[in-house]
């Protein structure tokens, strides 16, 4: 198991969360994936803009 002393799954008691202490990086890529969507949908339709004059 990542990043625990747990050894069998019998001594789980209550809920385990493997990715502990990953949020952070989750975010930031979620958070940086939709600034480049943003950016490339905003150059895609000013690209077909200038096309249709």
């Amino acid at each position: 198991m990542v990043g625990t002393d747990i050894a069998d799954w019998a001594a789980v008691e209550g809920p385990y969360y493997a990715g502990m202490g990953s949020e952070a990086f989750w975010l930031g890529l979620s958070m940086v994936l939709c600034v480049a969507v943003l950016v490339l949908g905003a150059r895609h339709e000013k690209a077909a803009y200038r096309k249709t004059k």
